[in-house]
């Protein structure tokens, strides 16, 4: 199982109130610097990845840590049961609107599309931070989020993205059951309880 997103999306703060591991977590991004595995069960291993695109180091060095996420995610396809890409929702348009400008898609958009096709299945998302816009922007936001993963098909996609706050603990008990669902559906024994 492996977790995905931007640097300071909050990859690590979900994995630590969805599954209850003592990932470490920092107020600034770039907490998560290497490919970190955590053991669940005799056959389930958690990656908590770095976090993936502009990092504010020197481009070299963030390209080389972009190669290796790549590289591990096709690498190991066939070996991870599920992929959980973690976004900061509250900013999803805004940052997509710079990137637009600059010709380049969104990541959060181009990693869930990566995923798809490496993997041979939707991911699920954790849309982070819905305690840091107010409801009409989050509103927004999620549309325009679902609208470019789904290609024009939102509907097709809308059930695998759940809006959370690693903060407050809101929407962290669906996104943990549909983890539990999915892994149990694949035959994985989960080492953590649903129903929060």
């Amino acid at each position: 199982m492996v977790f995905t997103g931007r640097p300071n999306a909050g990859k690590s703060s979900i994995i630590r109130e969805v599954v209850g591991l003592k990932v470490a977590i920092g107020k600034r991004s770039g907490t998560t610097r290497r490919i970190s595995k955590y053991p669940l069960s005799a056959d389930l291993v958690l990656v908590d990845m770095p976090g993936f695109g502009r990092r504010g180091a020197s481009k070299r060095l963030e390209d080389k840590k972009n190669d290796q996420i790549i590289k591990f995610l096709e690498s190991y396809a066939q070996n991870i049961a599920l992929a959980v890409h973690v976004l900061d929702i509250s900013t999803f348009l805004e940052v997509t609107w710079r990137l637009g400008k600059k010709g380049f898609i969104s990541v959060d958009v181009e990693m869930v599309q990566f995923l798809t096709e490496t993997l041979g299945e939707f991911p699920l998302v954790a849309a982070n931070k819905i305690d840091k816009a107010d409801k009409e922007e989050l509103e927004v936001n999620l549309e325009e989020f679902i609208h470019q993963i789904g290609k024009g098909y939102p509907f097709a996609v809308g059930e695998h993205v759940f809006p959370v706050s690693a903060k407050t603990g809101e929407g962290l008990g669906a996104l943990k059951n549909s983890i539990h669902k999915r892994l149990v559906a694949k035959g994985y024994r989960t080492p953590f309880k649903v129903g929060l």
